[in-house]
């Protein structure tokens, strides 16, 4: 009878919504507790930041690390990371879409004259070495919001719904970091480039998320990641107004920035596939087939 039970769908819903509620809040408040204790232990200056910036950029990843140890009986059935295809149909737009939306402000900003632009031929030319860096050093975050976060998310919720809140839990994350320490995006009133940051990183979820799902990759939103650090790191470079005027309109917290992203992500969200697009030897291995497999092994 027991057996019956358990094989029940909603039986299998409602020990999967625990599973993934177990999970999340783990993951979250390792994540969380982490970030704080680095801000606080690490504020740093503006002259020099410090390690906190990359430190926090590799809590997520061991977030899921110890998660995964605190449930290690079921590692067998965990969900893929990601990081076993290349997703290379992706690529194209994991570059052009953040540099459209975080290196336009930088445009649209000069062309009102608001803000000057450099010389930009250093910055094209470091760029290919800048993204491949960053895109190494961004799996340290990714591993943990579209690697772990989303894939339980989407379990429970719509996919467009579980992007989009991954989005927002990845731009909380990055509070701790802005108003306790002195070492990242340090131009601006705090608060106001708090909320402008956090409001830019939680819309960007909606293309991070569509990357990760469309593709079934990890690869391509840690290189849209990148390309959008890329952008932002060079704003002291490419800017030769007021830095905290640039800090408001442009780069990670800017005016335009959030609104080119935003208008990025309506058209993600209103008009894009979000269909796995996965080769043939693939398409068996679903997600719930993956969380059947899961349960089985927790038995």
């Amino acid at each position: 009878m027991s057996t019956a039970l358990e094989a029940h769908p909603s039986h299998l819903a409602q020990r999967r919504a625990g599973s993934v509620t177990r999970e999340v809040v783990s993951f979250l408040a390792i994540s969380f507790a982490i970030a704080v204790a680095i801000a606080v232990a690490l504020p740093g200056t503006k002259a020099d930041p410090g390690p906190a910036p990359l430190l926090t950029l590799l809590t997520p990843a061991l977030a899921v690390g110890v998660v995964r140890r605190l449930g290690r009986r079921q590692r067998a059935a965990e969900l893929p990371l990601g990081l076993r295809r290349l997703g290379l149909t992706g690529w194209l737009a994991a570059i052009v879409l953040p540099v459209l939306a975080v290196g336009g402000s930088f445009v649209v900003a000069d062309l009102l004259g608001v803000v000057g632009i450099r010389d930009l031929s250093g910055f094209v030319a470091d760029a290919p070495i800048n993204l491949a860096v960053f895109t190494v050093l961004v799996l340290g975050e990714e591993i943990g919001w579209r690697g772990f976060l989303l894939q339980r998310l989407r379990s429970v919720l719509p996919v467009r719904s579980a992007a989009m809140a991954t989005g927002v839990v990845q731009g909380l994350f990055h509070l701790p970091l802005i108003l306790l320490t002195s070492s990242y995006d340090s131009a601006g009133n705090r608060v106001f480039v708090a909320v402008g940051a956090a409001s830019v990183i939680s819309l960007a979820g909606a293309l991070f998320g569509w990357l990760r799902i469309r593709t079934g990759s990890l690869w391509p939103v840690a290189i849209a990641h990148a390309a959008a650090n890329v952008c932002i790191i060079e704003t002291p470079y490419l800017v030769t107004a007021d830095p905290d005027r640039a800090a408001y309109l442009t780069g990670e917290a800017g005016v335009f920035t959030l609104v080119l992203v935003a208008v990025c992500a309506a058209a993600l969200l209103t008009r894009a596939n979000w269909a796995p697009r996965l080769p043939p030897s693939t398409k068996a291995s679903s997600l719930d087939q993956a969380w059947s497999a899961h349960h089985r092994g927790s038995r």
